[in-house]
């Protein structure tokens, strides 16, 4: 384990770009699958400028670093270590937005022994098949990321990061200021102001087209 892990050289710059990857996967994946189901394109973004699924990209770290961990050990233990990481991913996730913006942004509800809508052992499963598959690839990943070197890269990173880190921040706002329009608090200063006129609901509703809140979920 700890010679694959030595193997598999993990720096800022690989991580970065992982999640980034990862991210704008998530988007084209969960538009390709509505389409597919649905027969229309959704954007599923958790940002209000760029096209980020970020839980995408910090599962793709943590797939990433789990599977050098993991390289040699038996299937059935990077299938539960797997599973017990998305689920722990989506947990975490799910119980932020619940308890601290009171609202949901997927709904695993249907599923079979669900836990708030937001995990449930279908998912577990379907994570540590992901997490299976994924782990043989962590040395060719790993060597393509290997390619992505130099100063111009390091400065690409650079600005990259300052600019989602923007983005998500403003984000953040946004979606307090939603949460508050939603409980009926004014707006209380100029950058409130602001929000409230650009990012209003009908904005943030169609940004974010899978999240509801909890008492609207509650009223159908």
């Amino acid at each position: 384990m700890t010679e694959t892990l030595t193997k598999t050289h993990i720096d800022y710059s690989k991580l970065f770009l992982l999640f980034l990857f990862g991210s704008l996967f998530g988007v084209l994946m969960e538009g390709v699958f509505c389409l597919i189901r649905f027969g229309h394109w959704e954007t599923h973004v958790v940002s209000v400028w760029l096209p980020l699924c970020i839980l995408y990209g910090i599962g793709a770290i943590a797939y990433f670093i789990g599977g050098a961990f993991l390289q040699n050990e038996k299937v059935l233990i990077q299938f539960l270590l797997f599973g017990l990481l998305g689920t722990g991913l989506e947990f975490i996730s799910g119980w932020i937005l619940e308890h601290g913006l009171k609202m949901y942004a997927w709904d695993y509800s249907k599923h079979f022994l669900n836990y708030h809508g937001y995990i449930s052992p279908k998912m577990f499963v379907a994570w540590g098949i992901i997490g299976v598959l994924f782990t043989p690839l962590v040395p060719a990943v790993d060597g393509v990321l290997g390619h992505f070197q130099g100063n111009g890269w390091n400065i690409a990173v650079a600005v990259l990061s300052v600019l989602i880190a923007v983005d998500l921040s403003f984000t953040g706002f946004c979606l307090v200021r939603w949460a508050g329009r939603h409980e009926g608090k004014a707006a209380s200063n100029s950058i409130e102001e602001f929000i409230d006129t650009k990012y209003d609901d009908e904005f943030m509703s169609n940004r974010f087209c899978e999240w509801h809140f909890i008492s609207d979920k509650s009223k159908n």
